[in-house]
């Protein structure tokens, strides 16, 4: 993924002294996100009068549903969240102090703004199906789209620069820009590990096959801020 720049000017989605900025450039590049989406709602409109009045919105551990509620939400409120989340990781930079720095891995926030909508669009079909009637493993879903989604993160996180909203944002990392880096380039190697790790968690049935997942990239997490607050002790004895 190239976070670099092309041609000696200034980054896709930055002013010319490199702050991060929405233009049309920006938007353009994302032509295939916002058709995604848009696909994704229109689907949503069209299945709203097929649904039925009451229709399962929420899965246990094990995969069976156990929360149920008006067609509105499988067929409408999953699509406005995706649509929420691409307009979340969008705009938030721009209100960043340190809103320069997200010039510096465009790639990265792309893949973001990709990411969370699409396990969103991904869960919103599933839904709908289910909605319908038809056999959906939701548990397997799930256990599928997590580790994906650490895993293909992951491989990026070191490319994240030093912000307040993109990244393991706790004391340490965030009063020094080393301390981030470092915490990030392991976060990435462990995400990616535990990823691949809970993808062989399918093996088991639902329920001890999640917790095992939900325990594995918890820890790989809590090691990434306990290993950022050891080297921040070290920078700064």
């Amino acid at each position: 993924m190239d976070d670099g720049v092309r041609g000696g000017g200034a980054p896709e989605g930055a002013l010319s002294d490199g702050t991060y900025r929405v233009d049309a450039r920006l938007l353009a590049g994302d032509w295939w996100i916002l058709l995604l989406l848009a696909a994704d709602a229109a689907f949503g409109v069209w299945a709203w009068s097929r649904l039925p009045a009451r229709v399962p919105t929420h899965w246990g551990l094990d995969g069976q549903p156990d929360g149920w509620g008006p067609s509105w939400v499988n067929a409408l409120l999953i699509p406005a969240t995706a649509i929420f989340l691409y307009l979340l990781v969008l705009l938030l930079p721009l209100v960043d102090p340190r809103r320069r720095n997200y010039a510096l891995f465009p790639g990265v926030l792309r893949l973001l703004r990709f990411l969370a909508p699409a396990v969103m669009v991904v869960l919103h079909v599933l839904a709908v199906r289910a909605s319908l009637g038809y056999a959906v493993d939701m548990s397997l879903a799930f256990r599928v789209l997590m580790p994906a989604f650490f895993i293909v993160l992951g491989n990026q996180m070191g490319r994240i620069r030093f912000n307040y909203f993109v990244g393991i944002r706790v004391p340490w990392t965030l009063d020094n820009e080393e301390v981030w880096n470092r915490t990030h380039r392991l976060a990435g190697k462990l995400w990616v590990t535990g990823g691949v790790i809970s993808l062989g968690f399918l093996l088991l049935p639902p329920l001890p096959g999640t917790i095992a997942m939900a325990a594995v990239m918890g820890l790989a997490t809590v090691v990434s801020v306990v290993y950022s607050f050891w080297i921040s002790r070290g920078l700064n004895p």
